[in-house]
């Protein structure tokens, strides 16, 4: 994938954008604790698909996993911003999450019949992992 540097550049700011919007998410993850909701949404999910298994999650394994993958995100954003190809592919790839991410914590609040964890940030990890992803197609 070649881009010129103008695109790069627009594509690392959006990048950037998403990795501090992700650590919002992630604070409001917290503070709501997700951790907690974890076992009614699994179990939503193990109800209807057997195979899908029911899990909890400790608060502190579950800050320690949101935190290394916000170091991961921005840790990249240089080298999104230079265009290096694997990280231009990572940032792909962190569209992708981050929509599906933003799509799952909506539909939760639709499914449930109102807040659900996260859910108040959702909407922005969609808009700028669509735009994200606009932006590496181009």
């Amino acid at each position: 994938m070649e881009t010129r540097p103008h695109e790069t550049s627009r594509a690392g700011t959006i990048y950037l954008l998403l990795g501090f919007a992700q650590a919002a998410h992630s604070i409001e993850e917290m503070r709501t604790h997700l951790y907690d909701f974890f076992w009614t949404a699994t179990g939503v999910l193990h109800s209807t698909i057997p195979a899908l298994p029911q899990f909890r999650m400790a608060a502190d394994t579950f800050a320690v996993i949101n935190m290394s993958l916000i170091a991961l995100l921005l840790g990249t954003v240089p080298f999104v911003q230079a265009g290096r190809p694997w990280a231009l592919f990572l940032a792909g790839v962190v569209g992708v999450i981050e929509v599906l991410n933003g799509v799952g914590h909506l539909s939760a609040a639709v499914f449930f019949g109102g807040y659900v964890p996260g859910a108040a940030s959702a909407p922005l990890l969609l808009v700028l992992g669509f735009f994200l992803l606009r932006e590496l197609r181009r």
